[in-house]
């Protein structure tokens, strides 16, 4: 397994260069598309992400609990694919998300300030002067997006194993020398698990309501009772891996199922940045079980349901804010 991160300076070109590199080398392109496509798969609506893709506010103080918790689910969607495919990821801070990791490529595209104008004033069909001012406030955001998430400095060059000045580089020579550059260094020949090990987080939530998990799965399940839809509790485990004897070495069990509906729910109370391992489960299932019809509750789901029918007590709802 391998992961090749390409960060790029604004209009340098990195885009068209990710998306060669990964159709040379049959790696899956994590760029805009792919992450919206992530994004929706976990049930979050487009808009929600335009705000924290690669975005950081100037004042990051301001930031409030839920917009940061989705900011940092961004790295946990990408480190989920990461466990299963060979991935080229332009920017979104991949460079330090994938810091010093066996089996990872770090990329940097950069070019001429005048260079780049040119770039962005073509494709964008704007000014001069406001390509520059664009470029300026790009430059700014990336530089914000990688200190915040890593503590790390986007303009540093021991980031990188490899620099390209794109206005001395065509697309093709610098899609050459990335490959090249692959292929020494045998990256692909790292185990998936020397990359994204020690990243993972996990989302143990203990069981201390007796049948049920947690308060939550409790309150959900006295909800359900009260407006009489009928449900099970965790009736059914679905293998998601097994070994090469046949062991089940992974599963996933669901918490609800409404059989009225024919649909699972899998509820968690926690932050969305802390369900890296509970975010990739229902993606394999997903993709495993696809007539399977499921549905996650995070924690902003599940106030907003109670709230909906009047059945959230206010000492709930204060904390649900502050969360």
């Amino acid at each position: 397994m391998a992961v090749i991160t390409i960060s790029r300076e604004p209009g340098a070109l990195g885009e068209e260069l990710a998306a060669r590199v990964a159709g040379r080398l049959g790696f899956v392109l994590v760029d805009r598309a792919r992450i919206a496509q992530l994004w929706s798969e976990i049930d979050l609506d487009d808009a929600s992400l335009v705000s924290v893709d690669e975005y950081i506010p100037v004042d990051e103080h301001k930031l409030d609990p839920e917009t940061e918790a989705s900011i940092k689910l961004l790295p946990d969607l990408i480190l989920q694919l990461a466990e299963e495919q060979d991935l080229v990821v332009i920017g979104r801070g991949a460079e330090g998300l994938f810091r010093n990791r066996p089996g990872a490529f770090y990329v940097k595209v950069i070019g001429s300030r005048s260079f780049r104008a040119a770039e962005l004033q073509k494709r964008e069909g704007i000014s001069s002067r406001e390509a520059r001012r664009c470029l300026r406030e790009l430059e700014s955001q990336r530089i914000r997006y990688l200190r915040f998430l890593y503590r790390a400095n986007w303009r540093d060059p021991g980031l990188y194993d490899l620099t390209l000045r794109m206005d001395r580089l065509s697309i093709d020579q610098a899609t050459n020398l990335v490959v090249a550059a692959v292929e020494e260094t045998a990256i692909r020949q790292v185990s998936r698990r020397q990359i994204v090990e020690n990243n993972q987080t996990e989302d143990v939530e203990p069981r201390e309501h007796g049948r049920f998990a947690n308060a939550a799965e409790e309150e959900f399940a006295g909800f359900l009772e009260f407006y009489g839809i009928p449900f099970e509790y965790e009736p059914r485990s679905f293998t998601l891996e097994t070994n090469e004897e046949g062991e089940v070495i992974e599963a996933f069990t669901p918490d609800f199922y409404l059989t009225d509906q024919d649909l699972f729910i899998e509820l968690t109370t926690m932050k969305q940045s802390l369900v890296t391992r509970k975010n990739r489960k229902v993606r394999k299932l997903r993709r495993l079980y696809p007539e399977i019809n499921l549905r996650i509750f995070y924690q902003r789901d599940f106030y907003r349901l109670m709230a909906k029918f009047g059945l959230l007590a206010d000492d709930v709802h204060l904390t649900a804010d502050r969360s």
